[in-house]
């Protein structure tokens, strides 16, 4: 019985539930490890859902959808199958079946909502997780900085951001979130969405990347000429902080305490207030960010867990995804071709993306 099953059907138990109903691409993505059952690309539900209860599993979908999900979409255990013709709710196909309380990670009339649970569910990665996270980092990174240092003058954000689209698609990979500034927009907006601006002298890329329901999200920042010395500074000391925020990601730790140390980071860095104009980051894995980490976050760091922060100081930004496990941290967004600044903390060694510099 796959080991997700086995963590759900102890949740089943533990919310007092009969059956869970599993409608979010994520959280089917995660039980199935990596089926999705979309057809539109934007939509959070897919065209199909698990019904989960303490001895079966029910693949419940539209008999106009159900082939191609049985041909298609993975299934690593056995299901039963039940369908409903596509001018029927889903509601009133849950009525076929015998009376059971019912928890659902969407909200619906006849169901308890769960969803706000299954995040924390979620958390803990399995080896077969693990290494399919080490090579979507790679290749979205190998992508990411293969744009970036083919950029020329004149590009607009646009041109750039479909250059990773088309190389992100033939990858199998989705671009769930693409963010691109020049020049003067990168410190104008937290969340550059690409645009008609022209490359000048400096641009930042962001992307956060999905496939088979896992996430990853890195930036990379490119400058033609060498950046005058402030904003060379600014970048070294937006590192520093970034160092300084991973030191605190220790397995069992609060998340709150982690964020004190968030702040702390930016205060003795001379930046007290930095931390308010942008979120920092928190765990990822089947959502970009599983949830966004604040003052007030209940709950511990969990083993076996991917992390993306994305600190940032005014026109820079530094974030990566890692891997964080029992023993230590591995860097999944990197490719091994660029330009690093190389921090200690504690003895251990850090190393933050800098600026690429072009040619002028």
């Amino acid at each position: 019985m796959s080991e997700k099953l086995q963590v759900l059907r102890a949740a089943l138990a533990a919310w007092q539930l009969d059956a869970l109903l599993l409608n979010r691409r994520d959280n089917v993505a995660w039980l199935t490890e990596g089926a999705s059952y979309y057809v539109v690309e934007r939509a959070e539900t897919g065209v199909a859902s698990l019904l989960v209860t303490a001895d079966t599993v029910t693949l419940l979908a539209p008999d106009n959808e159900m082939p191609r999900i049985l041909a298609e979409e993975p299934l690593p255990f056995h299901s039963e199958t039940r369908t409903y013709p596509w001018y029927v709710s889903l509601e009133a196909a849950l009525e076929n079946f015998e009376p059971l309380k019912i928890g659902s990670d969407i909200p619906l009339a006849s169901a308890v909502n769960i969803g706000h649970k299954m995040p924390e569910l979620r958390q803990g990665l399995n080896n077969n997780e693990k290494q399919r996270f080490r090579d979507l980092g790679r290749e979205t990174a190998d992508l990411v900085e293969g744009v970036a240092r083919q950029l020329e003058t004149g590009l607009s954000e646009r041109e750039v951001e479909a250059e990773i689209v088309k190389r992100c698609l033939e990858r199998g990979i989705r671009p769930v979130c693409t963010l691109i500034a020049a020049d003067e927009r990168i410190a104008a907006y937290k969340h550059p969405v690409p645009g008609e601006t022209r490359l000048s002298k400096k641009m930042l890329i962001t992307l956060g990347a999905e496939r088979a329901g896992l996430n990853v999200s890195l930036t990379r920042m490119v400058h033609f000429g060498e950046p005058d010395p402030a904003l060379r500074q600014r970048i070294m000391m937006l590192a520093e902080i970034h160092a300084d925020i991973l030191t605190a990601l220790q397995i069992n730790r609060s998340w709150q305490a982690i964020f004190a140390d968030t702040e702390r980071a930016y205060r003795d860095r001379g930046w007290p207030e930095s931390w308010r104009e942008h979120h920092q980051g928190g765990p990822a894995g089947y959502g970009c960010r599983d949830w966004i980490v604040t003052p007030h976050t209940p709950g511990q760091l969990k083993s076996d867990t991917a992390q993306a922060w994305n600190p940032t100081l005014k026109g820079v930004k530094s974030e990566d995804t890692l891997l964080l496990t029992a023993q230590g941290q591995e860097w999944l967004t990197r490719s091994g071709n660029w330009p690093l600044i190389e921090l200690i903390r504690g003895g251990q060694r850090w190393q933050l993306a800098d600026w690429l510099v072009l040619p002028s």
